[in-house]
């Protein structure tokens, strides 16, 4: 599966949270500043030939609708963030971000009771 930029993950968000969505709607539930009308039709055109997208012919216009599941997608991101990053190794992610102040040590034991639960 390809990796999303930015701007494709942005309207990617958008699209995942609803379940079918036109052009226009997917402008106004941007953030600001609000892309052009022009520029998310591009994106959705790539993130459709990407396969992240479907669209239906409503009348004049499409809607669009996710073909990637965002929790699918994240686990591709995950593996592939953790391999290139990490050596594939989720105790080396979360060192890196106790080292950095991301998360403290109290959350680190959350995290591992959380894990040892789902066993």
């Amino acid at each position: 599966m390809k990796e999303l930029t930015k701007a494709e993950e942005q309207i990617m968000q958008v699209v995942w949270s609803h379940s079918k969505l036109f052009i226009k709607d997917i402008v106004e539930l941007m953030p600001e500043p609000k892309p052009a009308y022009n520029t998310v039709g591009t994106f959705l055109k790539i993130l459709e030939g990407k396969g992240f997208v479907t669209r239906e012919k409503v009348g004049n216009t499409f809607a669009y609708s996710a073909a990637v599941k965002k929790k699918i997608y994240t686990q591709n991101f995950m593996n592939g963030f953790l391999s290139n990053y990490f050596e594939g190794s989720a105790e080396k992610l979360f060192s890196f971000m106790v080292e950095e102040k991301k998360l403290n040590l109290k959350q680190v034991e959350d995290l591992m009771k959380k894990l040892k639960d789902n066993d």
